[in-house]
């Protein structure tokens, strides 16, 4: 993510709004999938119920079961003053 922000402004990091802009924005490739940022600065993702099995190599692996919650979102949010 920081590599993502710091790219957007050309490696000027005293270009703060523009170096926090891209942070918001949140372009890059997340390992627990897609996900933006809520008005209180947490994120809206989804969340995933895995299973730990072996594989045929007897390796241990994760397996998804089903997506709990999709573009979960923080339940205090609209509370927030950050709007």
């Amino acid at each position: 993510m920081i590599d993502r922000a710091v790219a957007a402004v050309k490696g000027n990091l005293a270009d703060r709004p523009g170096l926090i802009a891209a942070l918001a924005k949140a372009d890059f490739p997340s390992v627990r999938g897609p996900f933006k940022y809520n008005a209180n600065h947490f994120p809206i993702e989804n969340f995933y119920l895995l299973r730990i099995a072996k594989d045929s190599d007897g390796t241990f692996v994760r397996k998804l079961q089903k997506v709990v919650f999709a573009d979960h979102a923080d339940s205090y949010a609209q509370e927030c003053k950050m709007k």
